[in-house]
């Protein structure tokens, strides 16, 4: 091999090396994890949709000793440094956000009293001494309107808001809040807001906890169509809770229907 080879050879070699180099800095840096292989999860935080969704993103948990399916959307949400899960199915039957026609206000809604007086007991004990309060952000009520365009409530089971699944103009939001990676896939928002019941295919509306800034009876909803709309309060959606669970909660392999699923190990 002559020497004038040899140079072409190593800067041959050393293009394709920088080729290499500089494709994967330019790749988003929360695309990176998928460069590496799939690492059996330890922790909830390991199944999170934007940590590694190729472990599923799912995560079975006990309603009143039945193993049903919750979403693992986001490793560290609103900036709370808790990992936010959503249930899959929808909860019937429906129900109206407020009784006739009152203010469309959040923190005396029916969905809010619903699933943190009555929905949280269908969890296991367990499980519900770990959820933390997280703090959300909701649209005034009237009394409290005059103190800003956010009023501030901690509640440990919630509905999605409309920043969450989309909205990018969202009015009432916390410093920290942003779409959630899950409803920004590949190939639409609205497929992925669609939800049904369980062993039910046809998908059905659903509320947020974001009300109308422009009309004081109106809420917003996801359709069954998957856009986003609104829906006066006495009018009936079905909900379907969200809450969070701290990072290290450990998580453990199972058999469900024949499959491997992860369950939570402190759900007893």
């Amino acid at each position: 091999m002559t020497k004038r080879t040899g140079k072409k050879i190593f800067f041959l070699i050393a293009s394709l090396l920088i080729s290499i180099v500089l494709s994967i800095v330019l790749i988003k840096r929360e695309e990176l994890v998928y460069l590496l292989p799939v690492k059996e999860p330890q922790i909830l935080r390991d199944l999170a949709y934007d940590k590694d969704k190729r472990l599923g993103y799912t995560v079975h948990i006990k309603e009143e000793g039945k193993l049903v399916p919750y979403l693992v959307l986001a490793k560290n949400y609103i900036g709370q440094g808790n990992v936010l899960l959503l249930r899959k199915y929808l909860l019937d039957p429906p129900m109206s956000f407020r009784d006739g026609w009152e203010e469309a206000y959040y923190g005396h809604s029916i969905p809010d009293a619903f699933m943190n007086k009555d929905f949280i007991k269908r969890l296991s004990k367990d499980i519900q001494g770990n959820i933390p309060l997280t703090e959300l952000g909701i649209k005034p009520s009237a009394e409290n309107a005059g103190m800003g365009h956010i009023e501030k409530i901690k509640r440990k089971l919630f509905l999605l808001s409309d920043i969450d699944v989309g909205n990018d103009r969202g009015k009432h939001r916390m410093g920290d809040e942003r779409n959630l990676l899950y409803f920004k896939r590949k190939g639409g928002v609205k497929e992925d807001r669609l939800a049904c019941l369980e062993g039910d295919s046809t998908p059905y509306s659903w509320w947020l906890r974001t009300a109308f800034a422009t009309d004081s009876v109106v809420v917003k909803v996801v359709s069954y169509e998957g856009k986003l709309g609104g829906g006066g309060v006495p009018y009936p959606a079905h909900i379907r809770p969200a809450f969070t669970l701290p990072p290290e909660t450990e998580v453990e392999e199972k058999k469900i229907n024949g499959r491997k699923e992860y369950v939570l190990k402190i759900d007893k």
